[in-house]
């Protein structure tokens, strides 16, 4: 396939070849600009053929629920917004999590969503699907759907089909309830690319327990085979704290999930958010995010080519390729709430203003202009105790989240 890049000026007259075959992706670039990116796409493109894919489909590869397949015209679009990133210095989403609703069945302890304002207001679908292409027109090509819980948004089959399919891909988290599978069916009609499913212990008892509600854990079992019979690729998302590292969980949810056809185990950070978000100790402290990085390699070795774990203590350790993701919160990433706040990630409980009032590229731009975020993060900033101080802890007692940033938009220029 060839791909063009023809929204960055510096490289459109750069043409680049891509294609899979035998297991690995090759590429080939012509143009008087190619020696530009000839690094970055042979470090792009090494690091991929090292993970191998864990998916085939006809003549694309799958690497992740976070990447678009490769090649296609969705990744594409990815890739100059890498090439953007990582040669020029101009930060735009590769991703964006759409909160479209509060509404959930659950009240789990660790929800990043706690604490935000019920009964206000939520974006409705015509909003929602401006907001969607303002972010695919800013460089998103992955678009994932959260809440609360997505599939009790009535319209949701409506905002997956929003997403343009040659530049983006859709996907949603869920917590399993709702995900019947003709209602998955549907959604895969409608347009989906992947499912994560929640998953917060191999244990079926304290994953319920933890969820407040029997039967949890049955349905996530259930939804993972019934979503990779709709044809939709499926991941478990899991959170590590000090004792489930201890505890070796992730081991078992590795196991769990090839024996449900899962491609991808996405484990974060315990992050002092939500209902937690006045705590002090971390949830997760450097030694065990060793530990879980640990872990994981084992995990991808016993299970290479069928499934893949991927931690976010890993992408935040600033180790090999993880240089160039880091911190995803204002850099590859931006958060919309159910009422239209743009904030860095839904673990950041901070708004830079709403989408009804300004376009999602204002926002982003002017969160950008802001000190915390002028300059991209290595690590995490929810776990930085520094900016817990001066971000999080002056946030007053009582306040519905995210909590507004000042002074952001006026600055919103002077970062474009």
């Amino acid at each position: 396939m060839l791909y063009r890049f023809d929204h960055t000026p510096e490289l459109r007259d750069v043409s680049l070849e891509v294609w899979a075959a035998g297991g690995r992706l090759h590429y080939r670039v012509r143009g008087p600009a190619s020696p530009r990116c000839r690094t970055s796409l042979l470090t792009y493109f090494a690091w991929h053929n090292m993970l191998r894919p864990v998916r085939v489909s006809g003549d694309t590869y799958i690497f992740s629920l976070y990447l678009p397949p490769i090649p296609s015209p969705a990744h594409n679009h990815q890739l100059e917004n890498f090439l953007r990133n990582r040669l020029f210095g101009r930060r735009t989403p590769m991703a964006a999590t759409l909160a479209v609703t509060d509404a959930c069945q659950l009240s789990c302890p660790h929800c990043s969503a706690a604490l935000r304002p019920r009964g206000k207001a939520q974006l409705d679908t015509a909003t929602w699907r401006r907001v969607i292409g303002e972010c695919v027109d800013l460089g998103t090509s992955v678009v994932t759907f959260t809440g609360g819980e997505p599939l009790l948004r009535r319209d949701i089959d409506e905002l997956i089909a929003a997403v343009p399919k040659e530049r983006a891909v859709a996907e949603f988290f869920c917590n399993g309830l709702e995900a019947a599978p003709e209602r998955l069916a549907e959604l895969k009609a409608a347009g989906a690319y992947g499912i994560h499913l929640s998953l917060d212990s191999p244990d079926e008892g304290e994953h319920d327990r933890g969820r407040g509600r029997a039967g949890v854990y049955r349905a996530v079992s259930q939804a993972a085979r019934a979503a990779r019979a709709a044809g939709l690729l499926v991941g478990l998302s899991t959170y590590a704290t000090n004792a489930s590292v201890d505890a070796r969980k992730l081991t078992r949810v590795a196991a769990l999930a090839e024996d449900w056809g899962v491609s991808e185990v996405s484990v974060f950070d315990g992050i002092r958010t939500g209902r937690m978000l006045r705590g002090c100790e971390p949830l997760l402290d450097a030694g065990h995010k060793r530990a879980l990085i640990a872990e994981a390699r084992t995990a991808n070795r016993v299970h290479r080519g069928r499934l893949r774990v991927i931690t976010q203590s890993w992408t935040n350790s600033g180790r090999g390729f993880s240089l160039l993701i880091g911190c995803l919160a204002g850099n590859l990433q931006c958060h919309i709430t159910p009422q239209g706040d743009l904030t860095p990630c839904d673990f950041t409980p901070l708004s830079f203003g709403n989408v009804q009032d300004a376009p999602v590229a204002d926002l982003w731009w002017g969160m950008l202009a802001h000190p915390a975020y002028r300059k991209r993060s290595l690590h995490c900033r929810m776990q930085s105790p520094e900016f817990r101080a001066r971000y999080i802890d002056t946030i007053p007692e009582g306040s519905s989240l995210p909590y507004p940033v000042d002074g952001t938009r006026t600055e919103a220029l002077t970062a474009r």
